[in-house]
């Protein structure tokens, strides 16, 4: 996984045609066809794009034109939505028309023909070996048998999902001025990760055996954790952790599960607390606050780490830190 410090932030506002399609080039590279809807109508293009690394958010508002573009190949899984204009998308595998508050899924590595008329969208984009790796670790599918079979939603509940998300991980990256601390974008990484997972149809969905893990010693549980203590300061992937055991993902959940009744994630989450627990004790007053603290740690949502902090402490984080 890797995550930037800083963002790459590219905001483009422009009514030349030439220039709105070098913008959405820069996006994924393409062959475009660029004609106004109206006879005297001119381009309004809107463009920005945040990039943490692995992850990148896409704002697009295109309006006054019909853009039709080629692309050999799309550089990473691409998922997002609509809430204005219309789109035609054409994979090796589908033909998609869709409208305000659809989803879609373009694969990564496959070539793809759009043409939009008058859109905006939101999207979201992260390679698909990251989450591969995502979705060996929660369901034992192997990372290179993950395969995603269709760029639509399984459901409208699993459209909305997916619209919700990437309102809230883009509207948080994108927001002015905002740059986050690795291990927050490692938390919008994970959560889009999922629920991309979660909504649209994949190897995950519908695999019918996999073989036992095999077993790990007790002794590689402790180096596993020993391993996210030295690193727990940096995005970590269950892959990269097994990885540096030179064990499989999956064994090492297994592992978890069976001698410590939990998962990788969820300890690194409670090192993380640890840390965090570490440092409200010993805060000066004048110094960072309490949310400062938890995000620096890669707790966003201020209210769950309030939830986690309660249950493993048994107080407000605000008493532990005197204020």
């Amino acid at each position: 996984m890797v995550i930037t410090p800083a963002p790459l932030r590219i905001e483009v506002r422009t009514r030349d045609r030439d220039v709105a399609a070098e913008a959405v080039n820069r996006i994924v590279a393409h062959e475009a066809r660029v004609g106004l809807v109206h006879p005297r109508g001119e381009v309004d293009l809107a463009s920005l794009t945040i990039s943490y690394g692995d992850l990148t958010a896409i704002r697009l508002r295109l309006a006054g034109v019909h853009y039709s573009a080629w692309a050999p190949r799309t550089p990473a899984l691409f998922a997002g939505g609509f809430t204005a204009g219309r789109a035609e998308i054409r994979t090796p595998t589908e033909h998609l028309r869709l409208g305000p508050r659809n989803a879609v899924l373009l694969p990564e590595g496959a070539p793809v023909d759009v043409e939009y008329q008058n859109i905006d969208q939101m999207f979201l984009a992260m390679p698909r070996a990251l989450v591969a790796d995502i979705a060996e670790e929660t369901t034992g599918v192997p990372a290179a048998d993950l395969r995603f079979t269709s760029g639509l939603p399984v459901s409208p509940a699993g459209r909305r999902l997916w619209t919700q998300t990437v309102a809230y991980v883009a509207g948080q990256l994108t927001a002015p001025a905002a740059e986050h601390p690795p291990l927050v974008v490692e938390h919008f990484l994970r959560h889009a990760a999922m629920t991309m997972l979660t909504v649209f149809p994949n190897t995950t969905m519908t695999v019918a055996h996999l073989s036992a893990p095999g077993r790990v010693a007790p002794a590689a549980v402790r180096r596993a954790i020993a391993f996210m203590e030295s690193h727990a300061d940096q995005p970590l992937t269950v892959a990269q952790i097994a990885a540096a055991l030179g064990i499989g993902a999956r064994d090492l959940c297994e592992a978890f599960r069976r001698h410590l009744g939990t998962t990788p994630p969820a300890r690194l989450r409670r090192i993380r607390l640890e840390r965090v627990h570490q440092e409200l004790q010993s805060a000066d007053p004048a110094g960072p606050t309490v949310a400062e603290i938890a995000r620096r740690w890669g707790f966003a949502d201020p209210g769950r780490f309030a939830g986690y902090y309660r249950a493993r402490y048994g107080i407000a984080p605000a008493r532990a830190s005197g204020g």
